[in-house]
């Protein structure tokens, strides 16, 4: 079994190569596409590139940020790797808590086409304001943020098809064809909000975005700065803590969300048979 990721990368300057190397503990192959980074990260991916032949450039485009690039990188290369080979989704700011190959060879024993991530989000925190002024940003990220919270999944891995195009007017996290869900979910470390700086530039660009982000759009730019105490501290070596409450408060939204999507896709069939009723009579 070969696993490869997908990376889209926009001004990740302060923590690609951390990822990068976490991802290369466990992956064949990353194909990087770069959606026109300003701040330093083209060139450090090109560096990297350079000097680790498992790290391989797709594009280095400006066009307006859309899910459907990772599609793109997806069908230039999948022709080349078998049905038992995986692809895994790398957003450009997190890092895996363990090598999640052992759960994909159980997923595949069990024909299973798709396996989520736990999302440990972590936080720019009350704490790290008050000493920001005199922190030592020659350290890694992970090492300056230590506070999260277990609160989202999401899909990341899907297997390959060699004979299947993802087609690009689809925008899910994986290819339709890869909906068998192995439940189990490993954990990964999320570095959404590392410093004000990053997290306004952050922002910035997701606003900006016409087409993708409804997420951040519907926040208040005031919901950054996150209280230590509402957190966890993360120690390396140690297990997360992911209380059963959390768990249930994830599940209690995701049901809430389901219910509405329900709820507005059957008003938007009354409207829709109402509409036809109307203009027929």
């Amino acid at each position: 079994m070969k696993l490869n990721a997908i990376c889209i990368i926009k001004n990740e300057a302060d923590i690609i190569l951390e990822t990068l190397e976490n991802a290369l503990n466990f992956c064949d192959t990353i194909y990087v596409f770069d959606n026109g980074s300003t701040d330093g990260s083209w060139e450090l991916i090109q560096q990297k590139a350079a000097s680790d032949s498992r790290v391989v450039i797709t594009a280095h485009t400006d066009e307006i940020y859309r899910n459907q690039f990772r599609n793109r990188v997806y069908n230039m290369f999948h022709q080349q790797y078998s049905p038992s080979d995986w692809w895994y989704i790398l957003d450009a700011d997190e890092l895996l808590v363990e090598d999640p190959r052992p759960m994909l060879c159980k997923a595949m024993q069990r024909n299973k086409t798709q396996m989520r991530v736990w999302q440990a989000q972590f936080y720019f925190t009350d704490k790290d304001l008050a000493v920001y002024d005199q922190e030592d940003k020659s350290l890694n990220v992970s090492e300056r943020r230590r506070y999260y919270r277990i609160n989202w999944r999401e899909p990341r891995f899907f297997r390959n098809s060699p004979s299947q195009n993802w087609p690009e007017e689809i925008s899910g996290k994986v290819p339709p064809f890869c909906q068998s869900l192995y439940h189990p979910s490993p954990i990964c470390r999320h570095y959404a909000e590392r410093t004000p700086e990053q997290i306004k530039m952050r922002r910035e660009i997701r606003l900006s975005n016409p087409y993708s982000f409804l997420h951040v759009k519907n926040k208040s730019d005031t919901d950054w700065l996150k209280q230590s105490k509402d957190c966890f501290y993360y120690q390396e070596g140690q297990k997360m803590k992911f209380p059963l409450m959390d768990r249930l408060t994830y599940y209690a939204s995701q049901s809430r969300y389901w219910i509405i999507w329900r709820i507005k896709n059957v008003l938007s069939l009354k409207t829709v048979f109402l509409n036809k009723v109307t203009n027929n009579a």
